[in-house]
């Protein structure tokens, strides 16, 4: 028997992170007035690209509702090797 070799590339996956009530508190969110019967883990942080480049949101995940929309690295996940190097 021979070893086959895949030709098909791997999934790409976004990591959607956690949001404590404590960062909706400081953001403004009232769960009980703006999202009624929605607890904190309704809530994700990940990253989107939209017409203004890359932004890390935090959304309400039932309606798609940002929270917060932060300006992020201007190539996104992409980081060139010559991030950080200093040149005298």
């Amino acid at each position: 028997m021979t070893d086959s070799i895949s030709s098909t590339a791997s999934a790409l996956t976004v990591t959607r992170e956690d949001v404590t009530r404590a960062e909706l508190d400081e953001l403004g969110v009232d769960l009980d007035r703006d999202f009624p019967g929605s607890t904190e883990a309704d809530f994700k942080r990940y990253p989107v690209l939209s017409e203004g480049g890359w932004f890390i949101v935090i959304k309400h995940q039932p309606t798609l509702t940002s929270v917060s929309r932060t300006p992020w690295e201007r190539l996104g996940p992409i980081e060139l090797t010559s991030k950080g190097l200093q040149i005298n």
